[in-house]
């Protein structure tokens, strides 16, 4: 994505319409406040405390223990009853995981385990920075290339002469499309890495594979299906999340 954006830039200025491009693309500090306030104004959800749900807080002081983290993660619970979902926000420093209602009622002590596991992964992997970090490059992709289409064309006003602008147009007007698809290449790299460290931290991939099967048949209403009748589906390189099957495959592959 960098070096995509590297040639968008060099394409609009040359040497320092590269480094102007790379500049802009530099992450934000990280600017999501944890607190109990914000987290309730924004997302109304709720902070958990270790009396409420004790057993969550002590697959929580494990996970986090073997994955190396100073400072556990706050609990948050979202009132979304019919809704099954894990979030992780934050880094190695700071971090909350938020569960849904309905995802603490359908699951069991295990598949809760293994996804606080692999919510914890995101954390210590500082996943939530990274693909803040890809979508601020994403962001200057498209301005960038916007702007080399731009000058492309007024030159081509200009000079009349556009034959040997034509391939540098291509490549910039396809930039966008790119940078959208090495992000969601970078999210499922991701989700996969986090999966294999849940596993690394819980040891227990029947649990994990329950657990994303639940989720697969909560958000598509049908089982996810063995690897190979997604060997050759196109669609894969349009999601953020790996195939449920292929996630599975690489913990079975993983576990044994």
């Amino acid at each position: 994505m960098t070096l995509l954006l590297a040639v968008c830039g060099w394409i609009v200025g040359g040497a320092e319409g590269m480094q102007r491009a790379l500049l802009g693309s530099m992450p934000r500090p990280d600017e999501t406040v944890i607190s109990r306030e914000s987290m309730y104004r924004w997302f109304g959800a709720r902070l958990l405390s270790p009396a409420e749900v004790p057993d969550l807080f002590a697959i929580l002081t494990g996970v986090c223990c073997r994955a190396g983290l100073t400072r556990s993660p706050d609990l948050y619970c979202l009132p979304a009853p019919r809704d099954m979902n894990a979030y992780a926000l934050g880094g190695p420093e700071r971090s909350a995981i938020v569960l849904t209602e309905g995802l603490l009622r359908g699951m069991t002590r295990d598949e809760i385990a293994g996804i606080l596991a692999h919510e914890v992964a995101h954390i210590r992997n500082n996943d939530a920075r990274t693909m803040s970090w890809a979508t601020a490059l994403r962001r200057a992709i498209d301005w960038t290339s916007l702007a080399g289409l731009t000058l492309l064309r007024s030159s081509h006003h200009h000079h009349g002469g556009m034959a040997s602008s034509r391939p540098l147009a291509t490549l910039l007007s396809a930039a966008p499309t790119l940078g959208q698809l090495l992000g969601l290449a970078l999210s499922r790299v991701r989700e996969l890495d986090a999966d294999a460290t849940a596993l690394e931290l819980t040891g227990d991939s029947r649990a994990l594979i329950a657990a994303l099967d639940k989720l697969e048949r909560h958000h598509t209403g049908s089982a996810s299906r063995p690897t190979s009748a997604f060997a050759h589906d196109p669609m894969r390189l349009l999601r953020s999340h790996p195939a449920t099957s292929e996630r599975v495959g690489t913990l079975l592959n993983l576990a044994y």
